[in-house]
């Protein structure tokens, strides 16, 4: 399985490089209403736009999960309290008892039929 991963990581990587490659024109990026214009070149504009799509994406998904993971702990908490309760039981359920009536003689063997 690793070698299937480097060979499309080493395809992946080539592509992207190729990619840098054809597109090295300067573009102007200019953020009109709250700041300067600047230029780069058009594979930093466009990967620079997919970095800062997927990081907001990644943002949205973990805040959207909150609930979940909140939800989660919580488990874990009270399974950890059900364990130490169940500990304590069998450990009450395990201590000898004040001895009580002697066992029942046992009873003799049936006759053959």
């Amino acid at each position: 399985m690793r070698v299937v991963y480097w060979i499309f990581a080493g395809l992946l990587a080539a592509l992207a490089g190729l990619f840098a490659l054809a597109n090295r024109a300067d573009v102007t990026i200019d953020f009109w209403p709250v700041g300067p214009s600047f230029a780069m070149p058009v594979f930093v504009a466009l990967v620079g736009a997919l970095y800062l799509g997927f990081a907001l994406g990644a943002l949205v998904a973990w805040l959207a999960q909150g609930r979940t993971r909140r939800r989660a702990r919580e488990a874990v908490r009270r399974a950890a309290a059900l364990e130490r309760e169940l500990a304590q039981v069998r450990g009450a359920a395990v201590a000898p008892a004040a001895p009580s009536a002697p066992p029942a003689p046992a009873l003799p063997p049936a006759p053959p039929i």
